[in-house]
């Protein structure tokens, strides 16, 4: 037991911080989101920037992620013992949020660019023009960040930050809500051996940009702009689903390093190389970088009563 204080666990560690409760609250949290996204009508916030019906429902698969957002706000804000929790999205530093944002989006867009590039320079991705519809592209963009910032909330900011708060090796929570993150999408459409890795890599990557950058907007970012960039300005599957709208249309298509027909960019193997490049790199540059640990000295005031 001495072994386990000293090298496993912290002393003022709380019950529910162990990874099948953090896993099972955290599940509890999307679908309370979900019943609360119903109730507000989100499914419908898409006619604020669309009069198309199905351009709006496919927009209603995004925008149903809000209330997630609010489940998890408040859990963190009502629970005195998760509210240091709130510092990795609202940074001392406010320029955080600006420049993770940024450059996220950056990385994003220039990461799915990439694979797309390579499969049509392959031969096997031929797309062609659609429409640029900027009040729609401004709707999609806000309800993808909202879907993406609701996963990144429930993995990076939720399971991450109490695994993190229970553990004092960084690699319990990098690894613990990597597999989370990987769970919430065994349900998409057209899940591949590729997919797999890549959902699981993500994972990886996000948490290590928390580890040593304490930026969770650089993750919401980078997530939002790789799904955008895929679903919204090429017109490719994301997660299995295809936009009713997108600035490009898939014309052609065919399976190769870069791109899955039925999963997307994400189903592909250069993703999955890309992805683990981009993990290398961050392990080399800073791994001698002092991991962001906010919870070092944390002293529980509800002593085992934090949700």
């Amino acid at each position: 037991m001495n072994f386990l204080k000293e090298k496993v666990w912290r002393e003022n560690r709380t019950w529910t911080d162990i990874f099948p409760l953090t896993l099972g609250l955290a599940y509890a949290l999307l679908f309370v989101g979900v019943i609360i996204s119903n109730i507000l009508g989100a499914d419908k916030w898409g006619y604020l920037f669309n009069s198309d019906p199905d351009v709006v429902t496919f927009m209603g698969v995004y925008a149903n992620f809000f209330g997630i957002w609010l489940s998890v706000l408040f859990v963190a804000i009502i629970f005195k013992g998760n509210r240091p929790m709130l510092k990795c999205l609202v940074p001392e530093k406010k320029s955080k949020i600006v420049t993770g944002i940024l450059i996220g989006l950056l990385f994003g867009f220039a990461f799915n660019s990439l694979n797309v590039a390579g499969s049509i320079l392959l031969g096997n991705l031929k797309l062609s023009f659609n429409a640029i519809e900027i009040k729609t592209l401004i709707g999609f963009l806000l309800f993808v960040m909202i879907q993406s910032g609701a996963e990144e909330l429930l993995a990076r900011f939720f399971c991450y930050q109490k695994l993190r708060r229970r553990f004092k090796n960084p690699a319990v929570a990098v690894i613990g809500n990597s597999l989370l993150f990987l769970i919430m999408h065994l349900n998409n459409h057209g899940l591949n051996l590729a997919s797999y890795f890549e959902l699981f890599l993500w994972g990886v990557l996000f948490s290590l940009i928390i580890l040593y950058f304490d930026n969770l907007w650089a993750c919401i970012a980078i997530h939002t702009a790789w799904n955008f960039t895929q679903n919204i300005i090429y017109g490719l599957p994301n997660s299995g689903k295809v936009s009713m709208y997108s600035i490009f249309r898939l014309d052609a298509a065919t399976n190769d390093f870069f791109f899955d027909t039925g999963f997307g960019v994400e189903g592909s193997w250069g993703a999955v190389l890309f992805i683990t490049i981009a993990i290398a790199i961050l392990i080399i540059i800073f791994k001698d970088k002092e991991a962001n640990d906010l919870w070092e000295g944390w002293t529980d005031p509800y002593k085992t009563n934090a949700n």
